[in-house]
């Protein structure tokens, strides 16, 4: 079970995986496979674009029983394979064209722990407690698939 908080409208989620950092670090990079587990279970992405390099944007798309979703973010660091940092907003209407709602920022610490690694996830601030909620729930339900994937073949 993640240990997760909130400390100041921000999320702190702290997470071990059986795969080297290099490992978790490309399920974060290499668009093929972060299709397969960004979102939590029962959304659909029906458009993932990202270009990791520090000033490079990244944009899902995807679907729900809600409706339709579009988030976008710009990386603001990345140093491999120990840390990503990004912004993350989701547009208004459900479309890229939307708007860009409040926007938060995620980062991402990878710590290797001999053939594991500690994933350390700090995201926020959120606009209100729904957000967070909301999010919580998100990577709760996404690092589940990302446990999936890591147990696979790369």
């Amino acid at each position: 079970m993640p240990d997760a908080r909130i400390d100041n409208d921000t999320l702190h989620v702290s997470r071990i995986f059986d795969a080297s950092r290099e490992r978790v670090f490309d399920a974060w990079t290499r668009q093929e496979q972060f299709v397969r587990w960004m979102c939590p279970p029962g959304v659909e992405i029906t458009l993932c674009e990202i270009d990791v390099r520090r000033g490079g944007a990244w944009r899902i798309d995807g679907r729900n029983t809600g409706g339709t979703f579009s988030s976008s973010g710009v990386y603001l660091d990345v140093v491999a394979p120990e840390r990503l940092v990004f912004t993350w907003a989701h547009h208004a209407d459900g479309n890229f064209s939307g708007a860009r709602g409040h926007e938060t920022t995620v980062r991402i610490e990878l710590r290797a722990l001999a053939d594991r690694t500690q994933l350390t996830l700090v995201h926020g601030p959120f606009a209100d407690t729904e957000d967070f909620r909301c999010h919580r729930d998100g990577w709760d339900g996404s690092f589940g698939k990302l446990e999936t994937l890591l147990r696979g073949t790369p």
